[in-house]
C-alpha cells in the first residue's frame, strides 16, 4: 500500500506536467554519534560445587533462590569411613614416633665422648685459621705501604728526568745563543762583553745540568732502595703465610682424625633416618585422611544466589560432578561485541546504556569495563563487558539486552533527512535540491556523521537549501518539479499524517 506521501505524489503527477515531489529545508543541529549492539547477561562470579570425594550426600539445603556467603556449609558428604581411615594413621604416626625416640636415646651416649674431642679440635682450628687471616692482612698491608713507597720513588725519578730535559733544554738555547752572539761579533755588531756574558751563561747553566743530573741519580738509587725493599716485605710475608696454611693444614687434619671416631655411630644414623622416615611417611598418610575428611565438607567460596541445584540428600555424589551452582549477582556483566573499526571508540569507562527485552520500560547505565584486546579471527568482532549494578538482584544471567554506547555529538551546520539521500550502486551518493525556481539539481554529496534522523553533509549542499525527500518519478537534472507537502492531503478530505522512511527512486 502506498503511503500518505507517496499517494499525495500521484495525484499531483496526474494533475500536472511538471513532476511532483516532497521537499523539506536542511537544518542545523548536534548530531550524537552511537554504537550499538547486542549481548547477554552474565554473572562475574560463577561456581559450580562439586564434591571431591565420591560419597552420599549427607547434608544439602541450598535451594535455587537462596542466598549464600562465603565458608557457608552448602554439602557434606557422609564421612563415616574416613574418620576411621584418620584414627589408624593416627595410630601409626604414634607408633613410628616412638620407636624414634627410644632409638636416639641408644645413640646419643655413643657420642658424647666422640663429640667432645671434636669440637676441641674444631675450636683448635679456628684459631689458627684466625692467625691466617691476620698474617694474609698484615701482608696485605705492607705491601700496598712498600708499593706506594715504590711510587712516590718513581714519582721522583719522573720528576728529576723532567727537570733534567728542562736544564739540558736551557743550555742547549743558551749555546745556540752563543754561537749567535759570536757571529754578530764577528761582524761588529756587538760588543766582546757581549760574547763574554753568553758564554758565563753557558757555564753557569752546565752547572744546573750538573745538579740535575745529580739529583736525578740519587732519586733513581732512592727507587732501587723501596723496590728492594717491597721485595723483601713480599718474599717474608709469602714465607709467614706459608707458614699459617701449614698450621692450618694440620689442625684440619686433627679435626679429621677426631671425626673419624665416629665410624663407629653411621649404623645408629641410619638407622635413625630410616625411622625418621617411617615417621614422615605416616605423617603424610595421615594428613592425606585428614584431607580427605575435610574434602566431605564442602562450603561456599563467594558471596552469591544459588541458581541450580542438580542433587538431592541421599544421592550418591562423586567428584566433578555438580551438585549447585552459585553466581554472583549484586552486579552483572552485560557482554556484547562490536566490529573491530570500532574499537578505537571505546574505552575502559565509558557508559553506555542498556536496555534488557525480559525487562520493558527500563534503562541502566554502566562503564565499560573490559575490553577484549584481541578480536574474533573469523567474526572480525572484538568483545566488551559492561558492568551493571543490580542490588535488587532483578538483572539476571541470560538475558538478553541492547547497549548503546555515545562515541561523540557533532554540531553540524547542514543535515538533511535520511530519506534525502540516494546512493548508487557504485557507492556514491546525491542529494536532489529544489531551487527557488522550482528547478531540481542533482548534487553529489559528502556525508559527515549522521543518526536515525538525518545525516550531515560536509560539502554539495548548502544552508536553508530545500531537498527532495519523496518523488514518484525519477528527477532529473534542470528538470521542473512541482512541490507538494504532506499537508496538501488534508485538503483532499484526509487528515494531515507525518510520514517517513520511503525511499526516493534514482534519478
Amino acid at each position: 500500500m502506498q503511503s500518505d506521501k507517496a499517494k499525495v505524489l500521484n495525484q499531483a503527477t496526474k494533475g500536472k506536467g511538471a513532476a511532483s515531489v516532497l521537499v523539506a529545508p536542511t537544518e542545523s543541529r548536534t548530531i550524537t554519534e552511537v554504537i550499538q549492539s547486542v549481548g547477554n547477561v552474565e554473572s562475574p562470579f560463577k561456581v559450580q560445587i562439586s564434591p571431591k570425594t565420591s560419597g552420599r550426600i549427607d547434608y544439602l539445603e541450598a535451594r535455587e533462590g537462596d542466598l549464600v556467603t562465603p565458608g557457608q556449609v552448602l554439602l557434606r558428604i557422609d564421612p563415616s569411613d574416613l574418620q576411621g581411615a584418620v584414627l589408624q594413621q593416627q595410630a601409626s604416626v604414634a607408633e613410628a614416633r616412638a620407636r624414634y625416640a627410644q632409638a636416639k636415646i641408644n645413640q646419643n651416649s655413643t657420642n658424647v665422648g666422640v663429640t667432645s674431642q671434636i669440637q676441641q679440635q674444631q675450636a683448635g682450628l679456628g684459631s689458627v685459621e684466625a692467625n691466617l687471616n691476620q698474617v694474609q692482612q698484615n701482608y696485605a698491608a705492607q705491601v700496598a705501604t712498600a708499593s706506594a713507597q715504590v711510587s712516590a720513588a718513581e714519582s721522583a725519578v719522573a720528576n728529576s728526568q723532567a727537570t733534567l730535559d728542562k736544564e739540558n733544554a736551557t743550555l742547549h738555547n743558551l749555546e745556540i745563543k752563543y754561537d749567535r752572539t759570536v757571529y754578530l761579533y764577528k761582524q761588529n755588531f756587538i760588543a766582546a762583553q757581549d760574547v763574554d756574558d753568553a758564554r758565563t751563561a753557558i757555564e753557569v747553566q752546565k752547572g744546573a745540568v750538573l745538579v740535575a743530573q745529580g739529583q736525578l741519580a740519587a732519586n733513581k738509587s732512592q727507587l732501587k732502595v723501596q723496590q728492594q725493599n717491597k721485595l723483601i716485605v713480599q718474599r717474608k710475608g709469602l714465607a709467614d703465610i706459608a707458614a699459617s696454611k701449614a698450621n692450618v693444614t694440620q689442625g684440619k687434619a686433627t679435626l679429621q682424625f677426631a671425626q673419624a671416631n665416629r665410624s663407629q655411630s653411621p649404623a645408629y644414623q641410619q638407622n635413625l633416618d630410616a625411622l625418621q622416615s617411617q615417621i614422615v611417611a605416616a605423617e603424610a598418610q595421615l594428613k592425606q585422611a585428614q584431607a580427605k575428611l575435610a574434602d566431605t565438607v564442602i562450603a561456599s567460596t563467594i558471596t552469591g544466589t544459588v541458581t541450580a541445584r542438580k542433587a538431592d540428600p541421599g544421592a550418591l555424589a562423586t567428584p566433578g560432578t555438580p551438585v549447585l551452582e552459585v553466581q554472583f549477582l549484586d552486579w552483572v556483566y552485560v557482554t556484547a561485541t562490536l566490529p573491530i573499526d570500532q574499537g578505537a571508540l571505546i574505552h575502559p569507562g565509558q557508559v553506555a546504556e542498556i536496555t534488557i527485552d525480559g525487562l520493558p520500560g527500563k534503562t541502566f547505565h554502566g562503564p565499560v569495563a573490559n575490553i577484549n584486546p584481541a578480536a574474533d579471527p573469523q567474526s572480525r568482532q572484538f568483545g566488551i563487558k559492561v558492568r551493571l549494578e543490580n542490588k535488587d538482584h532483578s538483572i539476571r544471567p541470560g538475558m538478553y539486552g541492547r547497549v548503546k554506547i555515545v562515541t561523540g555529538q557533532v554540531k553540524a551546520q547542514v543535515v538533511v533527512p535520511r530519506e534525502a539521500l540516494i546512493t548508487d550502486s557504485s557507492g556514491a551518493t546525491t542529494v536532489v535540491v529544489v531551487d527557488p525556481d522550482k528547478v531540481a539539481h542533482v548534487k553529489a554529496v559528502k556525508l559527515g556523521v549522521s543518526d536515525d534522523r538525518g545525516a550531515q553533509i560536509l560539502d554539495g549542499v548548502d544552508a536553508d537549501d530545500k531537498v527532495v525527500v519523496l518523488t514518484f518519478n525519477p528527477i532529473k537534472e534542470g528538470q521542473k518539479v512541482s512541490i507538494s507537502t504532506p499537508g496538501d492531503s488534508s485538503k483532499k478530505g484526509g487528515k494531515g499524517k507525518k510520514t517517513g522512511g520511503a525511499k526516493q527512486t534514482k534519478p
